[in-house]
């Protein structure tokens, strides 16, 4: 019986979650001898949880109803490996290029290096969507290893434990019974709904028209219009930010400093261009791991969809004006206030929905104004040693895929104890970031 992907697991993603490891290779590993090393760690999760054999369906969906997505059997990986190899020899920059320019954006294509697409593209329901997918890409002197997993099945977290297991059982070790034990329990218990006596939120941020039957077509961005690119935070670096973010409060974490920091940077260079009016209203939308906010929490070996939302919402002129410990510590209180009513309150919202569509975490992104962030920071890419011969990887990305306005990823630490934040934004925000002297005192632009 296959894992089913839960109530968070029925949100309109249609796109997958991606992740780029890098990895020097030399020249006696034979690619043979790794793919097979590759192959052996994928069949080893596929073995252990049956739902990675699996591809996502969407069944009764219409014009006001938006369907239920299953998991049900997929025969190209029922005892096959997921691993694609893939020749980039002659599509990529050499692997030493790509290090010397700290893997930039610019270096690593996704429509090259990934199997599937990520957030931004919306797949169909014909698409064929499998669950797991690994691309194994071969370049001169590297293998750039992708990642790919559906979105309804796994969120980021998920895909961040899994990678660590597929890191173990490359190096032949047996993966943890507790863990694989929670991968596969029935996602649909993990959330309890709410009881009747209690009160409902109203989880206004989330809702948005339905996209069953659209009155428009949906908005189309040319390419380059919010370039991904990315910055860098040195750990010294990080280490002042966080200490200047958490004088108004110690439960401010690096996360919210970055965080925080990004905000008050991008709002001060949109006031200061004339792009945005300092009466407005900005919102910070924070992906929340909701794990830990239910109670009791529900262990990290759960692999699939659980994110909430923290929204802080201020006025522009109190954003920029403001300590940075003022900013951070909202931001702090918004992902606070996460707790376990309110991610049962929204879980009954999805679940009494008929028409999922109109229930988002970006419903109410203003583009231009508001920010959106996620957080890989939890991943340790220490975690991902494959064994001889590959080892540690030299950095973990997202490769360069569909361009979401606004939209912000915080990065894994590298080697270093650096922290990268992954951004895609206008032109004029990118330019009026590396021209505000506060931002580039802490910053370094990669691209």
């Amino acid at each position: 019986m296959m894992r089913q992907p839960g109530i968070f697991g029925q949100m309109v993603w249609d796109c997958y979650t991606v992740g780029l490891l890098g990895f020097r290779t030399t020249p006696n590993a034979s690619r043979k001898s790794i793919t097979a090393k590759l192959d052996h760690a994928a069949l080893t999760l596929l073995g252990a949880f049956p739902f990675l054999t699996g591809q996502v369906i969407t069944e009764g969906r219409s014009t006001t109803n938006s369907g239920i997505y299953c998991i049900v059997p997929y025969a190209p990986h029922d005892g096959r490996s997921p691993v694609r190899v893939k020749d980039c020899s002659d599509l990529c920059p050499s692997y030493d290029e790509i290090m010397q320019a700290d893997a930039p954006f610019s270096m690593l294509d996704g429509d090259i290096l990934c199997p599937m697409k990520g957030m931004g593209y919306r797949y169909t329901e014909r698409t064929v969507q499998p669950v797991f997918i690994v691309q194994a890409n071969f370049i001169h002197g590297g293998l750039l290893l992708c990642f790919a997993s559906m979105h309804q099945a796994l969120d980021m977290n998920g895909q961040g434990v899994l990678i660590r297991l597929f890191a173990a059982a490359a190096r032949g070790e047996e993966l943890d019974p507790e863990i694989v034990a929670m991968g596969n329990r029935d996602a649909d218990r993990i959330v309890p709904p709410l009881k009747n006596d209690e009160v409902a939120l109203g989880h206004e941020e989330f809702r948005q028209p339905s996209s069953l039957a659209p009155s428009a077509p949906p908005l189309h961005l040319e390419p380059g219009t919010a370039p991904w690119r990315y910055w860098r935070f040195r750990r010294d670096k990080l280490i002042e930010l966080k200490t200047l973010a958490a004088e108004s409060s110690p439960l401010v974490s690096t996360n919210d400093a970055v965080t925080a920091f990004y905000l008050q940077r991008l709002t001060s260079a949109r006031i200061n261009s004339g792009r945005l009016d300092k009466t407005d209203e900005v919102r910070c939308l924070r992906a929340v791991d909701a794990r830990r906010s239910l109670v009791p929490s529900v262990p990290e070996g759960y692999l699939g969809h659980l994110v909430a939302l923290g929204v802080t919402q201020l006025p522009a002129a109190q954003v920029q004006q403001e300590a940075l410990s003022s900013v951070a510590s909202a931001v702090r209180q918004s992902v606070l206030k996460v707790d376990d009513h309110y991610v049962r309150s929204l879980a009954t919202l999805i679940a009494n929905t008929a028409d999922k569509t109109t229930i988002f975490y970006t419903a109410r992104l203003r583009p231009g104004k508001d920010v959106c962030v996620s957080s890989w920071a939890q991943i340790k890419i220490e975690n991902f040693d494959l064994g001889e011969p590959l080892g540690k990887p030299d950095f973990f990305r997202r490769p360069r895929l569909s361009e979401v306005p606004d939209l912000a990823y915080i990065m894994p630490r590298t080697k270093d104890g650096d922290m990268d934040l992954a951004t895609s934004l206008f032109r004029d925000d990118v330019s009026g970031l590396q021209n505000d002297a506060a931002w580039m005192k802490y910053v370094e632009f990669i691209g």
